[in-house]
């Protein structure tokens, strides 16, 4: 498994993709400090799971796919090696970057925080925002394979656009909605307890727009990541199929 990260990391080292896990939190950090120094907790959060992270998770994963099929899939068909592996390390290899990003942005934000005395940095301690991450990542996870799979049929423009498009207006509409558990609406969803931040970018408190006392509820998290996972099981599995089916032909 080693190996097979090694190798699928010497394919973008030089390349954007090596450096997305930190560029793409850095930048989130900026626009938040140039926003608002006084608010860079609740604007670089917001707008790092909003639209910065899955416009990575988007860009990351459609590249990871397009590279090996601009090279009509030479590298994997014609070699001794299980398809079904080389989808799932490739996979593996763009959760591992969500998940460094996820970390980083996190890290990277709280201490911005502490440095601009922030409003609310000291309600969302470090273990909320590092716990916050791993939400992110266990709920945007599933959208890895269904980029894979749908670069490999649309291409990684289209791809990019509809997962983009479906991220942002699933989440601004269905978040703080009965229907939430669309699994594109959860990760914004889960976000209003942990980090008690509104889809919208406000405070998750009274007399906001969109806030409801339920949306601080604890108990969305279970049924929220139950989703996901399971999504990311499926869509895995599909992906797997529809790659092995290509390499038959």
């Amino acid at each position: 498994m080693w190996n097979d990260l090694c190798a699928e990391q010497m394919k973008y080292r030089h390349t954007f993709l090596g450096k997305a896990f930190f560029v793409a939190p850095l930048l989130t950090l900026l626009l938040g400090i140039k926003l608002s120094p006084a608010y860079v907790v609740l604007t670089s959060f917001n707008w790092w799971y909003m639209f910065l992270l899955p416009a990575m998770l988007s860009i990351v994963s459609c590249s990871c796919g397009e590279k090996d099929r601009k090279l009509g899939e030479k590298a994997v068909f014609t070699l001794p090696v299980s398809l079904k592996r080389a989808r799932l390390i490739k996979i593996f290899y763009c959760s591992l970057w969500l998940f460094l990003a996820c970390i980083v942005q996190c890290i990277l934000t709280f201490v911005a925080g502490q440095v601009f005395q922030a409003k609310y940095s000291d309600t969302i301690t470090i273990f909320h925002a590092l716990f916050a991450g791993v939400l992110l990542f266990l709920t945007y996870a599933w959208q890895i394979p269904l980029c894979l799979l749908l670069e490999q049929k649309c291409g990684a423009a289209a791809t990019i656009l509809i997962n983009m498009a479906a991220n942002i207006i699933l989440s601004a509409n269905f978040a703080t909605e009965g229907m939430w558990l669309i699994p594109y609406a959860v990760p914004a969803r889960l976000m209003c307890p942990v980090l008690k931040i509104l889809p919208n970018g406000l405070p998750a408190e009274p007399g906001n727009i969109t806030f409801s006392p339920e949306l601080l509820s604890w108990g969305s998290i279970l049924p929220g990541l139950v989703v996901t996972c399971l999504c990311f099981i499926l869509v895995t599995e599909i992906s797997i199929r529809v790659y092995e089916r290509k390499g038959m032909k």
